[in-house]
């Protein structure tokens, strides 16, 4: 008796594997070569390339790059374009500014995601004289990316840590931390809260 292992149906991802082959036969043809010069160019067997022009195996990243320089195209001429929801751009014109109680005053931008969820993204200036003492805790992950000057960070039961710029911290939801800023150069920092529901 012979047995057969099952496979899996077809997904998302093997028609993403599909397209990318068709699209490469498709210029391939349009470039006028044959199927043996463009694996000899692109330096894979010719068995591989007609694998991956049917959708049968998907390239690794530098096998594209290769097959994408041996046609004279980017490697995304070959990938889909991510879909016009997963991109959103806020325009200046178009952010909310508002003070925070206690904390410096920061701009913030409510950025609308497709399903419905918002990030907040506040700019900090923190001054030698601005009151930023006490503990808080976001309900959310948070980034925090220095864009100058130097800010002491104390999460709860570890030691304080001096980010200065270019430095980044990420804290998983729920973390408890206070800022210190001991410099007479302001500090500046921008900080990212993920995503929440957005109230209706």
């Amino acid at each position: 008796m012979k047995f057969v292992m099952p496979t899996e149906s077809a997904g998302p991802e093997q028609d993403r594997v599909a397209r990318v082959g068709s699209v490469i036969r498709a210029v391939r043809r349009q470039e006028g070569l044959t199927a043996r010069v463009l694996a000899s160019r692109a330096g894979v067997s010719q068995a591989f390339l007609s694998q991956v022009e049917r959708g049968l195996n998907a390239p690794s990243l530098a096998t594209l790059y290769r097959i994408a320089d041996a046609l004279g195209r980017s490697p995304s001429d070959f990938l889909d374009p991510a879909p016009a929801d997963d991109v959103l751009v806020v325009r200046a014109e178009g952010r909310l500014a508002r003070a925070v109680t206690g904390t410096p005053a920061a701009p913030v931008t409510w950025m609308a995601r497709g399903n419905g969820a918002i990030a907040e993204v506040y700019q900090y200036e923190i001054g030698p004289d601005d009151d930023i003492a006490g503990w808080f805790r976001r309900s959310d992950d948070l980034v925090l990316v220095m864009t100058g000057g130097r800010l002491e960070v104390e999460v709860r039961g570890r030691p304080a840590v001096e980010l200065a710029e270019g430095d980044c911290l990420f804290a998983a939801a729920g973390t408890e931390m206070q800022w210190r800023h001991r410099s007479s150069v302001p500090a500046r920092l921008v900080l990212c809260v993920g995503a929440r529901s957005q109230d209706p």
